[in-house]
């Protein structure tokens, strides 16, 4: 073994539209991109230049159509959000004896008022420090998802290093 670490920074959401009762309705799981401004925000952590701490996380959903940029600093077109107000890191030991780092946020929308549709098409995490504008951490564009009135949403985003 060398010693070079070859893990760079990874993301998939995993989308789950559940019944009312709670049982599943369908899942996917989708791979995103980590935008510029959350691979700097982690840089600034690791190298002690941030203001604040991070001190809320979410999922955001949106009704965008283009594609994800790296560029990226917010949603096509925000409709909703939820907090996670519990995000988790864990050490993972993968099969070949090397290991990662796992961050997870998760989210749950609730059912929509009656005869409310809503195609969600995008979705990303939004980190705040204290009272500063959200940072835009990663974004996805997948297949439309109708959300409605007969259904939750629940959101888990698995961040690997």
């Amino acid at each position: 073994m060398n010693g070079k670490e070859t893990q760079g920074m990874d993301g998939v959401l995993t989308l789950e539209l559940l019944h009312l009762d709670g049982s599943l309705m369908e899942r996917r799981r989708v791979p995103n991109l980590i935008t510029i401004a959350g691979k700097q925000l982690v840089a600034e952590l690791l190298m002690g230049r941030v203001t604040a701490l991070p001190t809320r996380w979410s999922i955001a959903v949106g009704t965008g159509i283009d594609q994800p940029s790296p560029n990226d600093t917010m949603l096509g077109a925000k409709v909703d959000e939820a907090p996670d107000a519990t995000p988790k890191v864990e050490a993972v030991k993968q099969g070949d004896g090397t290991s990662i780092v796992r961050a997870t946020v998760t989210a749950t929308l609730q059912p929509l008022p009656q005869a409310t549709v809503q195609p969600l098409t995008e979705a990303g995490i939004l980190i705040r420090q204290g009272g500063e504008t959200a940072v835009l951490f990663n974004r996805v564009r997948f297949e439309e998802v109708n959300r409605g009135p007969n259904m939750v949403m629940k959101m888990t985003w698995e961040i690997s290093f």
